[in-house]
This record gives C-alpha cells, structure tokens and sequence, in this order.
C-alpha cells in the first residue's frame, strides 16, 4: 500500500500533542510541607512529565523524605552548598529536560489536572510561550481564598495584553505554581535575573512573555498557593517590596511603549500598571498594621511613597475601606468598624426583601 504524502501530513497533525513537562520544586529546610509538594506533583493525571527537584544544601531531613520516593519520573538535583535562592530556581531551568516547565514552591500544591489542562491550550497554537492557570490562596490561620473564574476571558489563547490586565485588575491570581512556561523562551530570556528580589522575580520573566503576543488561559482553578509567616518575602522590609513592586510597573511601561502601538490601548495598560502598585501599597501598609506595627512605623515610608497612591481609582475605595483603616485608624476602631460590617451583611438579605 502507497502512503501519500498528504496521508501522513494528516496523520501527523491528529496525533496528539503531548510534550514533555518538567515540574521543578527548589527547596530547602522545608522537609515537613515537601513531601506533599512533591505528591502532588507526581499525581498528574497528564503522563509526559518528570518531577525535578532542586536540594538547596538543605540540613534538615529533606533527604530522607525525597528518598521514600519511589517513581521514576522523579528527578532529584542536590547542591553542595546554598547557592541561594534565585540561582537555585536557575538550576532547575538548567536541568529540565522538558519543553515547558512549571516552578513550584515547595509549600505550594498543584492540582492532579493542572499539566493536562495546560498542555490542551498549548497544542491549540503550537510554541505558546506561556499558559497561565488559576490558583486558590492557603492562609496560615487555615482559610482558603478561592480561585475566581474570569468573566471576560475563557479557557484558551487569547491576547496575553488581556491576562495581564485582569492580573493587574486582580481578576485573574496566578502563582508560579499554576504558569506553564516555554522552557527554551526562559532560557533565551537567561532565565530568572539575580538583580530582582524574590517577591516580583518571577513577573520579571512572564510578564514580558504576556506583552510578547498570545499566550494560554486555562480558566480553573489547578492548584494552591500558600501564605504564611515563614514565606521569604513576609520579612522584607515595605520599602523593599515597593522597590520590587516598582519594576514590575517599569516593565509594563516599557514594554507597553515597545509593543502595544495603539495609543490608546497603551495609555491604558500603563495606568492599569501604575493604578496596580497603588493597590499594592496600600494593602501593604494595612497588612503592617494589623500585624503589630504602628502608624509611625509606617509613616515615613508611606509619606515617601504618597506620589504614587494617586492613581487609585475613586470606584477603588469601597474595597480598600479595611486596609486604610488599618492604616489611619487605632485599633479598636478598626475591630468596631469590623463589627460594624459584619452586622450590616447580617441584616442585609432583610433590608433587601423589604
């Protein structure tokens, strides 16, 4: 029998896509929250993937727990010494065999559907450098923030300048956890810059990847991001965070300047921005607040800042009543605003029925 060779161009393009995925879990001293890391990690239902794991030096039992491992597909790198944190996540893009990756803190989860959900936008439009999925929020105190769907953008590729504006709005929370990203693209980029802090390095690679063009939106909920005290961004100081904050915002003005030729449509995106770290900081300084610090703690940094808390918007304040309260308002006020609210949502179904 003659195959054609349009036979086998058809053949080819119905085959399914299934690229090798590398999962990469840097880590260190956190043997307790790695081993249900990396369970999640192996119960992908999606089959073309390998766990890598990055051993930061830890001096902890974090050798033990990867040793009860037994699956093949987990990968296991150990540094002679700490190399740091930035560089360890470089260490893991070095190692990946896979053609995407996706970074996972070792107190994060992924959900067992998460790679296939990924891979199905991705083979949509084949070399899609980025594929961002949604993330719930796990709190120390045991409440779980949960992923909202998107109302404006389904499952699939769309413009990456229309994702980056929901996250800048916070209507889309992404995680590295839950971004799936073009290894080769992060490579060429050099991967992760060492000039960054830990709070923004992440957005200082698939940020510019979203103003590059389409990019992938998987609109589901496919895993857990964990905050909590012993974070390594939750000891830095607010002027720190800010300076980070900053670079994202510079990022997106220049990036918009050299991609987004529409005045428009650029003008926008860098308010967008700009109205973000607005956002940011203010929630920033109320969560100092809340937890210990005091107006004159906090004074002079938000005085050194006060230029760029203006482009709040005037529809922002409903939803930032808590956090600037915790910022001009002593305590006890605070807690009897609080009450206030909550009985306000008791009665409120009455009020409505009347």
């Amino acid at each position: 029998m003659t195959v054609s060779a349009s036979d086998l161009v058809s053949e080819v393009s119905n085959a399914p896509y299934e690229p090798l995925v590398t999962i990469a879990i840097p880590t260190f001293n956190r043997a307790a929250l790695l081993k249900r890391c990396v369970a999640a990690a192996l119960a992908q239902t999606y089959q073309r993937m390998e766990v890598l794991v990055s051993n930061n030096a830890s001096t902890d039992e974090t050798e033990e727990v990867l040793e009860t491992f037994d699956d093949r597909r987990l990968r296991v790198v150990r540094q002679a010494s700490n190399i740091g944190l930035i560089p360890n996540w470089n260490a893991c893009l070095a190692q990946a065999k896979g053609e995407y990756i996706v970074f996972v803190s070792d107190d994060d989860l992924v959900a067992p559907w998460l790679l296939d959900r990924c891979v199905d936008v991705a083979g949509r439009r084949p070399g899609v450098p980025i594929v961002i999925a949604l993330s719930d929020i796990s709190y120390a105190s045991g409440y779980r923030l949960p992923a909202v769907v998107n109302r404006r953008l389904q499952t699939g590729v769309c413009d990456g300048i229309d994702i980056l504006k929901d996250v800048l709005n916070g209507l889309i929370f992404a995680p590295m956890c839950t971004i799936m990203l073009r290894t080769e693209a992060l490579r060429a980029k050099g991967g992760f810059p060492g000039d960054w802090g830990p709070h923004t390095v992440d957005k200082a690679v698939w940020v510019p990847l979203l103003l590059a063009g389409k990019a992938g939106l998987v609109n589901e909920r496919c895993g857990t991001h964990s905050s909590h005290d012993e974070t390594v961004t939750s000891g830095l100081a607010i002027d720190v965070i800010l300076q980070d904050v900053r670079k994202v915002v510079e990022l997106i003005l220049d990036g918009a300047d050299r991609s987004i030729g529409d005045q428009k449509q650029r003008r926008d995106l860098q308010q967008q921005a700009k109205r973000y770290f607005a956002l940011c900081a203010i929630f920033l300084f109320g969560s100092r607040r809340r937890a210990g610090a005091t107006f004159a703690d906090v004074a002079p940094e938000l005085w050194h800042w006060r230029r760029e808390l203006v482009f709040v918007r005037l529809f922002d304040l409903a939803g930032l009543a808590r956090p600037l309260a915790y910022i001009f308002l002593p305590g006890g006020a605070v807690h009897l605003l609080g009450s206030f609210r909550n009985l306000m949502r008791r009665f409120a179904p009455q009020r409505s029925a009347l």
